[in-house]
């Protein structure tokens, strides 16, 4: 008996009802939803539909999406629109901190001052620092920076943050965090000045044993602690 051949899987795909193909594309994350649109014009009339994007849209900006889209845009064009922005918004973070490095390290004042640049972006996510902070083509401190800040302003749990620097595979980065504390006056002589340096990878950082390092980088240079610098951390191969 002569066995017949079955239809390839392509095939079978490509031959989804529309309304089935959309509520498919829907479950995907952005880049998933990108690289399905371009197997075959189906599919990518199906990655196109207005709410698949518009699904994106609120997931990636809630807050912005509450105040309404624009019907003549279109949910992919405000998604592309709001990216745009947002990549425009967060390089201005990058140049402080890499205009102010010298030698490898940042000095706690343009640290902090990055860490408010953030804070004044009402629509940034985690989504947006995944994006733009967690990448391979920034150094560790602005991947640290990222970091920091989904912790300690998006409230982001600690785990959820090591997740997506393992995907973004910076996890294994190291920083060198640096005090100089004043010594202090006893009994009339000034005791000599007190230096401390840790050394932590980003993925440490986002456990209990880095959770005092968060600590220090939050206060900055105050009160005991006259400098603070963050340095990076060469990996011998």
């Amino acid at each position: 008996m002569e066995l017949s051949s079955s239809p390839a899987p392509a095939g079978r795909w490509a031959g989804l009802p529309e309304d089935i193909a959309i509520s498919v594309a829907s479950c995907l994350q952005e880049a998933d939803v990108c690289a399905l649109g371009a197997c075959s014009r189906s599919w990518r009339s199906a990655c196109d539909a207005d709410g698949v994007w518009e699904g994106l849209f609120r997931r990636r900006w809630p807050a912005a999406a509450a105040e309404g889209a624009s019907h003549v845009q279109g949910w992919k064009n405000l998604y592309i629109n709001q990216h745009r922005r947002m990549a425009i918004a967060v390089s201005n973070v990058v140049e402080i901190v890499e205009s102010s490095l010298h030698d490898g390290s940042l000095e706690a004042e343009y640290y902090l001052k990055a860490i408010a640049h953030l804070g004044m972006m009402t629509d940034i996510g985690f989504l947006d620092i995944q994006f733009f902070l967690f990448s391979r083509n920034h150094n560790a401190i602005i991947n640290l920076i990222g970091l920091h800040y989904s912790i300690a302003s998006l409230n982001m749990p600690p785990n959820e943050v090591d997740k997506a620097l393992q995907a973004r595979q910076v996890a294994g980065r190291m920083v060198c965090v640096n005090l100089l504390k004043l010594g202090r006056w006893f009994y009339g002589f000034r005791l000599p000045d007190e230096t401390e340096s840790h050394k932590i990878s980003l993925s440490e950082l986002t456990m209990a044993k880095g959770a005092g390092v968060l600590t220090i980088l939050n206060r900055g240079a105050v009160h005991e602690v006259f400098r603070l610098r963050i340095s990076l951390v060469e990996i011998n191969k």
